[in-house]
Order: C-alpha cells, then sequence, then structure tokens
C-alpha cells in the first residue's frame, strides 16, 4: 500500500488506479509517496526552480534521508518548458549534487503519466527484491 501525501493533485490518484496501485491518501511529515523504506519526492519542473532557489530541496532530502533507506526525487515535466527564469544548468547541476553528493536517484520524467509508471515500477522492484 502507497502512502501518498494528501497535499497531492487529484490527477496522480488516477493514474495510480489506472495502474492498479493500492494506494492511500494521508498527510505525510517526509516526501509525497511511501512505502515501507522508500521514499518520493515528486517536483513539477517549475517546483523544482523554486525548491532550489529557497533552499527547500535541501531540507527535504536531508529529511528523507533521515528516515528512509531508499529516496529518490523524480520530476515531472521537460527542462525547456519551464516558467521560471531559473537556469537549465542550475537545474541541472542540483539534480547531479543531488546524485552525487547525496545519494538519491534523480529521474526527469515528460509528465505525471509517466512518473506514475516509473512510482509504480520503483515501489514493485524494492518489493521483489525485499521479498525474493
Amino acid at each position: 500500500m502507497i502512502l501518498v501525501d494528501d497535499r497531492e493533485p487529484a490527477g496522480m490518484g488516477m493514474y495510480l488506479d489506472v495502474l492498479g496501485v493500492e494506494w492511500e491518501r494521508k498527510r505525510l511529515t517526509v516526501g509525497d509517496y511511501v512505502e515501507g523504506d522508500v521514499c518520493i519526492e515528486r517536483k513539477t519542473v517549475d517546483d523544482m526552480c523554486g525548491s532550489i532557489v529557497d533552499g527547500r530541496m535541501k531540507r527535504q532530502v536531508e529529511r528523507m534521508k533521515k528516515e528512509f533507506k531508499f529516496c529518490y526525487v523524480l520530476v515531472s515535466g521537460r527542462l525547456g518548458d519551464r516558467k521560471s527564469e531559473v537556469h537549465e544548468n542550475c537545474i541541472l547541476g542540483k539534480m547531479v549534487s543531488l546524485m552525487v553528493r547525496d545519494g538519491v536517484c534523480v529521474l526527469c520524467v515528460d509528465n505525471d503519466e509517466q512518473l506514475a509508471y516509473v512510482m509504480k515500477r520503483i515501489f514493485e522492484r524494492h518489493a521483489a527484491v525485499n521479498n525474493g
């Protein structure tokens, strides 16, 4: 059962339903999607930009790493479509820093539908490793 933060868009639940994912909406203190020792932070491209500028991304990752063994940041949307004035190289540099310095897996997808599929596969793979 995947726990979904109640501040996440309703459309994400629809994508999870279509994929046959069992989920429950509740207020999470860390991350947006959680199951067992896996935590996923979902960002739109513009939210990623904002969280880089205001330092939120750093704090979110620190909290994720304290509470979960496996941490992911999934970014929904194309960098070229962002409305933010944050330079593309700044975004890419932050993603590299998250992966190399912080050990957090980062993946960009085109949209939330793809993000839901990737998230489902992440949780499935972790379950398979833990049970097999």
